[in-house]
């Protein structure tokens, strides 16, 4: 049967936007499993209601799957296993380490403006003073930017091994990515006690808080012991040395902003 013209020009169209072809949209490649074996392009219709738009944009950032939950998962229970199987290549079942380590940031982040917060790590900066305030600010914002400053201090102490710096960027990204969850715990029980009266709430904040500060330190010697595979003596000493010098460049980098940049523009 004879067709018009417009009615195949619009046939087309919605092939096309519907893809009833079963093409890739993006390559043209024939259509096989759920992503295009070619570009890896996900197949999905291009006109898609705002709820499945919202949520394939929080599975783009957050990539909330097996992967992103079992990653987490042996971070925590086994430090140092993700890292060392990820730099020997089975890395298929796991998140890539700045994937993880930026939806874990952009969560802490964003606790610290729900809870309106200045604690970091064992320290409570008050907001009475305002240059106290803003000294909370910048360390919170600087912890973002530390990551690499801490993979070359990790790389400094552990120079014998000649390893890449990529691994210790890993590694860094990793222990990181476990510090961010801490802290916003530690975030959570200074919310709890302090819009909380009741006696529960007091005591759940306790019971909380304190695996959450000490863990920062406790778990860098936990995987520094995996990771390495040093005796407890040299491992506790070089994790203590390495915080050490971590609040040092912390210190130095925030008094250069407070002495020089300020200083500049004041």
């Amino acid at each position: 049967m004879f067709q018009s013209k417009p009615f195949l020009f619009w046939t087309m169209v919605d092939s096309l936007v519907n893809n009833k072809e079963g093409n890739c949209l993006n390559c043209g490649t024939i259509e096989s499993g759920k992503y295009c074996s070619n570009c890896g392009q996900k197949f999905q219709p291009t006109k898609v209601p705002l709820k499945l738009f919202l949520e394939d944009a929080v599975e783009t950032l957050f990539n909330i799957d097996n992967r992103w939950l079992k990653t987490l998962k042996h971070l925590f229970i086994n430090p140092g296993k993700v890292t060392i199987e990820y730099i020997e290549g089975k890395r298929a079942q796991y998140l890539p380490p700045l994937r993880v380590y930026l939806s874990i940031s952009i969560l802490y982040f964003l606790v610290i403006t729900l809870v309106d917060s200045n604690q970091i790590f064992f320290i409570n900066f008050s907001d009475s003073e305002e240059n106290v305030g803003d000294l909370a600010t910048i360390i919170q914002s600087l912890l973002f930017f530390l990551v690499p400053v801490f993979a070359i201090l990790t790389s400094i102490l552990y120079r014998k091994r000649k390893a890449f710096y990529v691994e210790y960027l890993i590694l860094s990204l990793h222990i990181h990515t476990v510090w961010f969850v801490l802290l916003m715990i530690e975030l959570f029980t200074v919310w709890l006690d302090g819009n909380n009266e009741q006696q529960w709430a007091k005591i759940t904040a306790t019971i909380l808080s304190a695996p959450a500060q000490l863990g920062t330190l406790i778990y860098v010697v936990l995987y520094f012991k995996k990771m390495f595979n040093e005796s407890w003596i040299k491992t506790i000493a070089k994790s203590l040395g390495l915080m050490v010098l971590y609040i040092l460049s912390l210190v130095s980098i925030v008094a250069i902003y407070f002495i020089i940049i300020l200083d500049w523009f004041s």
